[in-house]
């Protein structure tokens, strides 16, 4: 995480040249996240359950902006508080002894913090101050996974979360800054956790997420 924030500053910074004009703001994102969950439930290795989920999360985010030129902008942007992506829990029966058994409830739990997105926006104009652009971003974040299972101990996994994110929108530049309004995709990385029996949840995360933004020059 450190590494990718001095890369963001770097870059932010190398930006600067007399024409660069920067740009602070907010956005209001309803994200559609979609989480493919596999798991081994029986501790055996060999038996596991697939699920598809999805979840629609409205959330925040604040940005900082450079336009590099007239066709090309840069920046970052930060979700300021940590969001539960992804939720999964099975039914499991459990033997015991012999001709003893128990059942319960699996859970699998995936909170995300930290979640930087690196990006460029190569754009054109097509009315006055009305461009279209593109999005192509770096996303890293942090996720804490937490696997809870009936047939072995609980288990906490502290992880790295990348991401690709690619996007298209309108920009509308205004007598302050300017409003963005994007539709976009991003592809995570696979996380699991395994429990000390080898109770694995794995989940590979997608969202899709409609964007309003707004901006101040400065």
């Amino acid at each position: 995480m450190k590494k990718l924030v001095l890369s963001i500053i770097f870059l932010l910074g190398f930006s600067t040249t007399s024409y660069a004009a920067g740009s602070a703001g907010f956005t209001v994102s309803l994200a559609d996240v979609k989480s493919d969950v596999r798991d081994d439930i029986d501790s055996n290795g060999t038996t596991d359950t697939t699920k598809s989920l999805s979840n629609n999360v409205v959330f925040g985010s604040i940005f900082l902006e450079r336009a590099v030129n007239d066709n090309m902008s840069i920046g970052i942007d930060f979700i300021p508080f940590e969001a539960e992506f992804e939720s999964r829990s099975t039914t499991q029966a459990s033997i015991k002894t012999a001709g003893t058994s128990t059942s319960g409830t699996n859970k699998g739990t995936a909170d995300v913090s930290n979640h930087l997105t690196l990006y460029i926006q190569p754009q054109r104009e097509i009315n006055d101050g009305l461009k279209v652009f593109g999005t192509l971003g770096l996303v890293r974040a942090d996720v804490e996974s937490k696997v809870q299972s009936i047939s072995s101990t609980d288990k906490t996994v502290d992880q790295d979360l990348d991401g690709l994110k690619l996007g298209l929108g309108l920009k509308k530049e205004t007598g302050f800054g300017f409003i963005k309004l994007e539709y976009s995709q991003t592809d995570y990385d696979d996380i699991s956790a395994t429990t000390s029996n080898n109770t694995k949840v794995t989940a590979d995360i997608d969202t899709n997420i409609l964007a309003l933004s707004v901006a101040r020059n400065f």
